[in-house]
């Protein structure tokens, strides 16, 4: 999240008004399924939100800036 400035305040507006991308959804790689939720945030950010259900709950799998490759150290 960080190496892509995305703050969770825009993960969960994504969460919340973002639309499912259908053409990305799918069995995630523990065969599980996942959704991709995309949208802009408040920052008008286009942003990519990849989530898989769990109990009650989403598990956020990994977040995308769908207009910029951020560079990245983390390794």
């Amino acid at each position: 999240m960080e190496c892509r400035q995305i703050t969770i305040d825009e993960i969960k507006e994504i969460l919340e008004k973002g639309n499912i991308n259908r053409a990305k959804s799918g069995i995630g790689t523990k065969g599980d399924s996942t959704y991709a939720l995309e949208g802009y945030s408040h920052e008008n950010q286009h942003i990519r939100v990849i989530v898989a259900p769990e109990n009650e709950d989403l598990v956020v799998i990994t977040c995308i800036d769908l207009n910029k490759e951020w560079p990245c150290n983390c390794g």
